[in-house]
């Protein structure tokens, strides 16, 4: 058996993944011919790679009730001239948010990224652990705070995508790499990943429908826009999918 089905469990998001690799090698695998991507095709497969890890952490972490969407400006007099500077800003920030946190005998759970516009715009947004606003206009004294509140039912891949995009902006306006694409708490939980070796005939129709009826007896939600299939560089198939239910406690998941 040549390929592994992955099972990620991240809150209310189980994304199924099936892909060839070359740690079970199998004689005689049939594969498509090898295929060569473009610069711009595999900067494509990157930013969907990105953007899946991210979402999985952050559904991991976050609820619509323990969590929320906060985007700190600058005053034009303010603003950074780098996404380095920036850094710096939120370290200051940072460590006055943790001694706030740490008074109130509260966890402080964030992820964040910065973003930087052509005409010298800058913006830091973060999913963090839901408190007073009052504590965040204190900290942040570079500018204003923006609060939105989480309408997702858990699932964060819209913002996750959006995230990725800011870093994107960073790039284009800097003309070079940011590094990591995004910064978070040492705190967070790490998705729960299960694999396992399966046959290529796993990838047939039939196959398919079945895991995606035993989901929703289960009551999940396929996600039909977030079903991808192909072939990788190497002509080998891949799968992945994604179903999501609202409840939270999915940790039984593992064990089915």
């Amino acid at each position: 058996m040549a390929y592994i089905e992955e099972k990620c469990i991240a809150g209310s998001v189980v994304t199924i993944r099936k892909y060839y690799t070359f740690k079970h090698n199998c004689k005689g695998e049939k594969r498509e011919k090898r295929s060569h991507l473009t610069s711009e095709a595999q900067k494509k497969v990157n930013i969907r790679i990105a953007e899946r890890n991210l979402a999985a952490l952050m559904n991991s972490n976050f609820t619509d009730d323990t969590g929320m969407l906060v985007t700190f400006t600058y005053k034009k007099d303010l603003r950074p001239p780098t996404s380095d500077a920036m850094q710096k800003d939120m370290r200051q920030f940072l460590k006055k948010l943790r001694t706030q946190f740490k008074k109130l005998d509260m966890p402080l759970k964030y992820i964040y990224v910065k973003e930087l516009g052509k005409k010298g715009g800058a913006h830091i947004h973060m999913l963090m652990s839901a408190c007073d606003v009052r504590i965040l206009r204190d900290c942040w004294t570079s500018g204003y705070v923006r609060i939105d509140p989480l309408w997702s039912d858990g699932d964060y891949t819209n913002i996750a995508r959006y995230f990725i995009k800011y870093t994107q902006r960073t790039e284009e306006t800097e003309g070079c790499l940011v590094g990591r694409r995004w910064n978070s708490s040492k705190n967070l939980c790490k998705p729960k990943i299960i694999k396992k070796a399966v046959n290529s005939n796993t990838f047939s129709t039939k196959v398919r429908k079945i895991t995606i009826a035993k989901y929703q007896r289960n009551g999940f939600t396929f996600v039909a826009g977030e079903e991808y299939e192909g072939y990788t560089i190497f002509g080998f198939k891949y799968y992945e999918c994604k179903f999501f239910r609202k409840t939270q406690n999915l940790e039984h998941e593992g064990r089915r």
